[in-house]
């Protein structure tokens, strides 16, 4: 007899403009991602309607960057810890498609777990209805779930011939509400909530029992003159994190509803992370599993718990090489930076957001004050900081917010984006462009709704539904400021054209090479003993600025009409009111509109 087994998956974001307007009923996203009418969903085809079309689909940035979903890989092993006798499958409707497991299994699993951040959320209720129909237990989950649980109810339970099979997970998953679904599930007696509050445990890692994807690589690194094979081959970026979870109420952020225990600040023991560290090595060490990515939103909160962290690397004398999310104070604390670098700090993922103190004073960035004190510039207090923190070897990009107050367009080459760009190319930072978006359940998301500032339709309307794919930062999802004519085309062409400058082949290598000449002259501990390492050190700033500037080619994807879709700028353009703005653009949004050789295609 085929072993049991539990499904846990992170669906695809899907392009879904298409349907906003036309949709009566949440099983119409069936009928368009399978291009299968849902009117004849079930019991006995639900597998045919769990493999989306792909060319539907919407490419995210952490694909791009070859990043896997720690929470998928964190939610497979708590489920395999708590039920050891079980598979369980992560899927994430790409390299696994859940009626390819269904299918290759033989039976039916004893559940499906979903995970779902806003943008993927459609997805979710795609598959949660498919599933529904064939009588396998979902339970969903996810920061989505967790601040807008009425969704659940409204497009999937109250949708599903079999709501008692439908079940959400408000808060972290933790070992106290899983052991309590994995129980209610062998007795048949699913609950229609839990709720969690451990937000991250010690020992969730390296269970036998869980099937694993295989690896995502760096396709876009092939382009890369001489390396770019080599690159693709050897080059793997490994998540995981220390620490999670935020003490701060920022006004945009989606996590700011939550309740405090729900979203409190949670750590692992410092001697449990380095073991995961060096199990992923325990076969030696390689490229595959020399360079990590540290998740916590900033690295910084980690305070003596951080020191305590790096301690244990350096003592260990740990080949590794990580990359983090990091605020601009790190530059404020030497001694600190210097623990980082030597510990293994490769390159820094900063939140700079603007050059304009007003727009950091409307986000609330703690840096304002410091700003005033010093009587600079943004842009001169930024240099000052970078440079600290280049200086020791580590390379930066910076994310920068599109469509804030005071940016500004007088004209097609004079604008917040051609000012940005600017930046990034003259302090050899890489770019990842993000547009102001209201995230669902941030405190921003509620007040826009009241103050009737969305674009795309009331929350528990089908429109906001379909309008959730948007939430991953790609455009707005409100109505734009005065300055930028109220215009989401025109915030889309601002970042767009900042990123084809900072992200351009002969601007990306030079940061590149720049980046690896200052990480030899400042190695890790591994580069200080060894010629060897400190040439490794090279190369893996090199090659951490390369992945960086593939925010670019995801530009592309998301610009350009392709495989039947329109992209961003043909329909935007076709949504513009201002009649001016449609005759400046006009003649360069045409090179947007699908062609054979359009990228992407």
């Amino acid at each position: 007899m085929a072993k049991n087994y539990y499904i846990v998956y992170s669906p695809p974001i899907f392009s879904l403009m298409p349907l906003y307007g036309r949709i009566s009923h949440p099983s119409d996203l069936l009928t368009y991602l399978c291009e299968k009418d849902a009117a004849q969903l079930n019991e006995n085809n639900y597998c045919d309607y769990l493999s989306p079309v792909a060319r539907k689909e919407k490419k995210t940035m952490a694909e791009t960057l070859a990043m896997e979903c720690y929470t998928l890989t964190y939610i497979g092993n708590l489920i395999a810890k708590c039920d050891p006798l079980l598979s369980v499958i992560l899927a994430d409707g790409k390299r696994r498609i859940l009626a390819q497991i269904i299918t290759r299994q033989g039976h039916k699993p004893e559940a499906v777990f979903i995970t779902a951040m806003s943008a993927n959320f459609p997805s979710a209720v795609a598959a949660a209805l498919a599933l529904n129909h064939g009588r396998i237990p979902v339970i969903l989950g996810g920061i989505h779930v967790s601040t807008s649980p009425a969704d659940v109810n409204t497009y999937i339970r109250q949708c599903a011939p079999f709501p008692e099979l439908i079940s959400q997970v408000t808060g972290p998953a933790d070992s106290g509400n899983i052991r309590s679904i994995l129980a209610d599930l062998k007795s048949s007696n699913l609950k229609d909530s839990y709720s969690g509050q451990t937000s991250l445990e010690d020992g969730i890692w390296g269970y036998s029992n869980v099937s694993a994807m295989p690896p995502l690589k760096l396709e876009h690194l092939r382009k890369t003159p001489l390396v770019g094979d080599l690159l693709v081959r050897k080059f793997r970026v490994n998540v995981t994190t220390p620490y999670i979870g935020c003490p701060f109420n920022c006004s945009f952020c989606s996590i700011s509803t939550l309740p405090k225990g729900q979203r409190s600040f949670t750590v692992r023991d410092p001697a449990d992370f380095v073991n995961e560290l060096k199990a992923y090595q325990k076969g030696g060490v390689t490229a595959h599993n020399r360079f990590f990515f540290f998740l916590p939103d900033n690295l910084l909160l980690g305070g003596k718990r951080l020191e305590e962290i790096l301690d244990r690397i350096i003592a260990e004398r740990m080949k590794i090489n990580f990359a983090a999310q990091i605020s601009i104070d790190v530059a404020n604390d030497e001694h600190l930076l210097r623990k980082l670098r030597l510990a293994g700090a490769t390159h820094f993922f900063i939140g700079l957001e603007s050059l304009d103190l007003r727009n950091l004073e409307y986000i609330g960035k703690h840096i304002v004050r410091d700003v005033h004190k010093k009587k600079m510039s943004v842009a001169e207090y930024y240099h000052g900081q970078l440079r600290k923190i280049q200086k020791m070897g580590i390379s930066v990009h910076g994310s920068f917010i599109f469509g804030l107050p005071f940016d500004y367009f007088n004209s097609l080459n004079d604008h917040t984006g051609v000012e940005i760009a600017d930046f990034c190319v003259h302090n050899h930072i890489g770019l990842q462009p993000s547009i102001l978006t209201d995230l669902p359940g941030s405190i921003n998301y509620r007040e826009s709704q009241a103050a009737g500032h969305y674009l795309y339709g009331r929350q528990g309307s089908l429109d906001y539904l379909v309008a959730l794919c948007l939430a991953d930062l790609s455009e707005t999802n409100r109505i734009p400021f005065d300055r930028l004519k109220k215009s989401s085309l025109l915030i889309c062409y601002i970042a767009y054209q900042a990123i084809q400058r900072v992200g351009a082949s002969r601007s990306a290598m030079k940061n590149a090479f720049v980046s690896m000449i200052e990480a030899a002259a400042a190695p890790t501990l591994n580069g200080l003993t060894s010629l060897w390492g400190r040439l490794e050190d090279g190369l893996f700033a090199f090659a951490s600025q390369l992945a960086v500037g593939l925010y670019k080619d995801h530009a592309d994807m998301v610009a350009y009409s392709h495989n039947g879709l329109k992209g961003i700028f043909e329909r935007l353009y076709e949504s513009e009111s201002d009649p001016s703005l449609k005759k400046l653009l006009g003649s360069w949004v045409a090179q947007f509109r699908e062609s054979p050789a359009t990228p992407g295609g």
